[in-house]
């Protein structure tokens, strides 16, 4: 069946091979970058590793999509994205923090996104610590103005276990000059998902589809592709304004599906 795409996926598409030659081997770009560190620290308290996501204990209204195109499923076209693992998923992502965040710089630029990442801005969240099988990993956060990244690494092997999206709810639910603010995070982690699994840039619009879904307070975790795509939050009883949410993607052993109780998100 054939797909529809967004004008800019198309066009990304066509600069893919000239892109990735010039920017895949791990070039980092100089960008502009506001700080928001503080908000980020508190990530580490409750950013988890490797399990299911439960129910938020946040309730929010269901933004609006700003995908206008439903494009139909998609097949994972690099299987090579995702590797056996021993840690509790029983996968992990072959890409490298250095990898990912030089392949979603040369996304970046195909879209004429001027930001780019810096390698040296990503600080490690916490010491190293074990999951539920003894494999070590390592927290990260970048810091990016109101949207932020962060990842788990597992600190042998040095590969990603999942990378995630978030911000404040009280950002993530505003407006900007009339402009949701959801859609654009929304968007930020749909790009860093399609990147570490490995999709083409034209399946960006599944992506933010598949985590618009998980914001309607239903199934906040949905198994998709090998995938699970999550979205959780948090209380901060200080302060509601320092809310916080997150989307993360992550690879899975396909057992782990039924004994998660994973919902398979339906296009």
């Amino acid at each position: 069946m054939k797909k529809d795409v967004l004008a800019t996926d198309k066009k990304c598409c066509r600069k893919k091979n000239e892109a990735h030659k010039k920017f895949g081997c791990g070039q980092m770009f100089r960008g502009r970058r506001r700080g928001f560190v503080g908000v980020w620290c508190m990530a580490a308290i409750w950013m988890v590793v490797c399990t299911a996501c439960g129910e938020s204990d946040v309730h929010i209204s269901q933004p609006e999509q700003a995908v206008t195109v439903h494009d139909s499923s998609f097949q994972q076209e690099e299987k090579a994205a995702v590797e056996n693992s021993v840690n509790v998923n029983g996968k992990r992502f072959t890409l490298t923090l250095f990898d990912f965040t030089s392949r979603l710089n040369a996304e970046k630029n195909q879209r004429g996104e001027k930001d780019m990442y810096l390698m040296e801005k990503w600080k490690k969240n916490g010491q190293v610590t074990k999951d539920n099988k003894g494999v070590k990993i390592q927290y990260y956060y970048y810091d990016d103005s109101n949207t932020n990244l962060t990842a788990t690494v597992e600190a042998d092997s040095e590969k990603l276990v999942n990378v995630g999206c978030g911000t404040t709810l009280s950002y993530f639910t505003g407006k900007d000059k009339d402009k949701n603010n959801s859609d654009n995070v929304i968007y930020q982690a749909a790009l860093a998902a399609q990147i570490v699994c490995g999709y083409d840039c034209s399946y960006l619009n599944t992506i933010q589809n598949i985590f618009y879904a998980t914001t309607k307070g239903v199934d906040t975790s949905l198994y998709y592709d090998g995938f699970v795509f999550s979205f959780t939050t948090k209380t901060n009883h200080a302060n509601k304004d320092n809310d916080l949410m997150m989307f993360r993607v992550f690879p899975v052993e396909e057992s782990l599906k039924e004994e998660w109780k994973l919902k398979e998100y339906q296009p």
